[in-house]
């Protein structure tokens, strides 16, 4: 276990004070800022969750969980573990590879389908005419007063 410092301390005190939501961006922002294995959104390593928490102490682990597992729920991520290839630590080396398995779930997520389109006529398809009521031949008395 790693010794926790006075600054260390202090920032988790102030930390906790801020609500979960304000907590989960502002470690999420860290993350980012910090990882270039999660700015890139590559395939992370099996086991990341208790690098970060080992390396983040002054975090709660439960709001780190919570940054990864929103992390992994990214289409740009999802998008990743479906090309497959290589998984990468903290420090972007090399750790294990996407199986066929996680390759072949990451492709039938939802965020990989082709998005539903909406019901609107496309400039090749042929577009039927527009039926159209016969002219009145009498006007009807208007009830509106003439200005």
């Amino acid at each position: 276990m790693s010794q926790e410092t006075a600054l260390g301390a202090a920032l988790k005190t102030a930390v906790q004070t801020m609500s979960k939501k304000k907590q989960t961006d502002m470690i999420a922002e860290y993350i980012y800022g910090k990882y270039d294995v999660f700015k890139r959104f590559k395939p992370l390593a099996v086991g990341i969750d208790q690098d970060l928490m080992a390396a983040l102490p002054q975090f709660d682990s439960t709001l780190i969980a919570r940054v990864l597992a929103n992390h992994c729920r990214r289409p740009r991520y999802i998008k990743s573990l479906a090309r497959g290839g290589k998984r990468f630590d903290l420090n972007n080396r090399f750790k294990g590879e996407v199986t066929a398995e996680e390759q072949a779930i990451a492709q039938q997520h939802p965020a990989m389908q082709p998005a539903a389109k909406p019901a609107t006529p496309s400039s090749d398809a042929a577009v039927e005419p527009v039926q159209t009521t016969p002219a009145i031949t009498e006007a009807a008395p208007s009830t509106e007063p003439s200005a």
